[in-house]
């Protein structure tokens, strides 16, 4: 029997770490999504007990906070999924060697159950306060969109509004003030809205600084009918033949500013992956964020082959600008904009090129 050599079998495993723990560790799944950044404990539950590091790719690392540091991928596996060094490593194995493998378990605990009646009342007032991106009060939001030079899609999409004076409830549960806040109405696979993605943002129209890793200026709410499939926002009308996705908001404003696709945003790498066309659409293109752990590759692969096997057709696009020093996740079609707006005769070139699909 050969002797399992770890450090061989690490050395081989760099850059596919990511991929390994989707196929072998379903509970971190959401670290996988946000690497880099704190979420609920895979093991424990909680609010952010736990981190991939950012190099996780390379190394399979990540930190379980108020415990340890999780150095390397083997040791992952074998906590996260309680497994034995010789489960770990023949998984692995068979991970490399393109065989069958067997996941291990999500064990998070069930979180506490919501008042699904208040949160819908809630969600209901906050966007009945808000007003239209035309609005008079609306100035930050359009000084906020003006800045990414993604103005004129903003103006023109659905489902985006902004709220006066929003208050911010923190990691802790404090009020940590009252901001104003781009809304966008987020909803599942079959249309119905969920939830309320919103972005907190000065009179000025930046980014509210909060000076902590734990609070973010962009936050989901929490979601009603939770257990439906996928989440997006429809910036524009359902179409017909083809679609686009993408992960951010600014990103799928750019593209579509920028060649009249329709691109709706699914807000992260795992409602990417979840994401169903509605009904009419042949065609889906996916607007790849070029993360540096290849995040954003990964969940676009996991798409393709799920919509593939059901007859529809997918194209990804990762943008040509390169990812620079100071970029410190990667770049997307936002950032294109930025840099060079040219990038975009891409897309362009594809909707023009691909094949039509006839009755």
């Amino acid at each position: 029997m050969n002797k399992r050599d770890s450090t061989s079998l690490k050395r081989r495993m760099e850059g596919r770490w990511l991929s390994a723990f989707l196929a072998l560790a379903p509970a971190l799944e959401q670290a996988i999504s946000k690497v880099g950044t704190n979420v609920p404990c895979p093991v424990e539950g909680g609010v952010d007990g736990f981190r991939l590091f950012r190099d996780a790719n390379m190394t399979g690392g990540g930190v379980k906070q108020n415990w340890r540091v999780i150095p390397e991928g083997i040791d992952m596996l074998m906590w996260v999924n309680e497994w034995s060094f010789t489960r770990a490593y023949d998984e692995l194995e068979a991970f490399l060697g393109n065989r069958s493998v067997v996941a291990g378990p999500i064990r998070v605990p069930q979180p506490k159950p919501i008042d699904e009646t208040t949160l819908r009342l809630w969600l209901n007032q906050v966007w009945r306060e808000s007003v239209s991106l035309n609005d008079l009060r609306a100035y930050p939001a359009r000084a906020y969109f003006e800045r990414r030079r993604v103005k004129k899609a903003a103006m023109s999409a659905c489902d985006l509004r902004f709220h006066c004076a929003l208050n911010y409830v923190g990691a802790d549960g404090g009020v940590l003030g009252t901001y104003g806040a781009v809304l966008a109405l987020v909803r599942n696979n079959a249309g119905e809205p969920v939830s309320i993605h919103r972005t907190f943002i000065t009179k000025s129209g930046l980014k509210v600084d909060f000076l902590g890793r734990k609070n973010k200026a962009r936050k989901l709410t929490p979601s009603v009918n939770k257990h439906s499939k996928g989440r997006q926002i429809r910036l524009f009308q359902q179409p017909k033949g083809v679609i686009g996705i993408a992960e951010g908001l600014e990103t799928a404003l750019a593209v579509s500013q920028m060649t009249g696709l329709t691109v709706w945003p699914t807000l992260s790498t795992t409602m990417l992956q979840s994401f169903e066309p509605p009904e009419g659409v042949n065609t889906v293109l996916v607007m790849v964020d070029k993360d540096r752990n290849q995040a954003g590759e990964i969940a676009a692969n996991t798409l393709t082959q799920r919509l593939t096997e059901k007859g529809v057709a997918v194209i990804q696009l990762l943008p040509p600008t390169p990812i620079l020093e100071s970029d410190i996740k990667g770049v997307d079609w936002a950032d294109q904009l930025v840099r060079d707006p040219r990038g975009f005769d891409l897309i362009s070139q594809v909707l023009k090129d691909r094949p039509r699909k006839t009755a």
